[in-house]
């Protein structure tokens, strides 16, 4: 039994940004989609936890890209699970064209949560994982800790029905759709995503209103805070870009 894989996809229409490149909103989705399926086909997927009131939850998550698939690219991606600790799993991704050159590579933290009580629960209750473990990382650091942004407010939100996921909160998609659109399409004309990092810190639920805050700290390097009035920092990230 081979404990990495690779699964295969295609870039479509509804992908790509106005500049027939996969948007971020949507590389997080199928990032996201290819560790769902293989945590299905392992045994230890998002149905199979809420048969005992579990849900998986992303902590944080890096992706670095030497660049983004176009329309109609073939796209593979490779993964496994890194480490399992005591609260959090280290899920890693490798990403190739239809060549199979590698053209990125990304990083996630993982945590199980009791349904009821919204909070952790150790992962030795899913004794399954251990077997599963590949002992190789990706050249990508591991998703650091983001500290407090102090910025302008470049974003506002109110959360609606379609921005809820079947965990009761914001789908975490809805984050980087937040964090993209702090910049202009001129902006995006000029510039490419490099690395994206995001740290999830508290959920956002149905009705929260909020703020995107913007920090430059170096050229073309961004720090983000999404806050609620309710809660305070839900969320912090960071973008990297690279000119044109």
């Amino acid at each position: 039994m081979s404990t990495k894989k690779k699964y295969n996809w295609v870039i479509e229409a509804q992908d790509i940004d106005f500049r027939r490149r996969v948007s971020l909103q949507s590389l997080t989705n199928i990032v996201l989609m290819t560790a769902g399926r293989n945590a299905d086909e392992n045994g230890f997927g998002l149905l199979e936890l809420q048969t005992g009131h579990y849900t998986w939850v992303l902590s944080r998550l890096v992706i670095d890209m030497e660049r983004f698939p176009t329309e109609q690219d073939s796209f593979t991606i490779e993964t496994w699970v890194e480490r399992v600790g005591i609260a959090f799993t280290t899920r890693n991704f490798r990403m190739m064209d239809g060549a199979g050159t590698v053209i990125g590579h990304a990083k996630s933290l993982w945590a199980v949560i009791d349904m009821h009580t919204r909070r952790s629960v150790q992962l030795d209750s899913i004794p399954s994982m251990q077997q599963f473990i590949v002992n190789e990382s990706v050249p990508v650091d591991e998703p650091r800790r983001i500290a407090r942004v102090e910025g302008e407010v470049a974003n506002n939100f109110t959360v609606k029905y379609s921005e809820i996921d079947v965990n009761g909160h914001t789908n975490s998609l809805n984050y980087v759709q937040w964090l993209s659109d702090c910049f202009s399409l001129d902006f995006y004309r000029k510039h490419y995503i490099r690395r994206f990092e995001i740290n999830f810190l508290k959920e956002i639920t149905y009705g929260d209103s909020g703020e995107v805050r913007r920090q430059m700290i170096a050229p073309d390097d961004y720090l983000f805070q999404i806050e609620t009035e309710e809660k305070g920092p839900a969320c912090r990230a960071r973008i990297v870009f690279q000119p044109v």
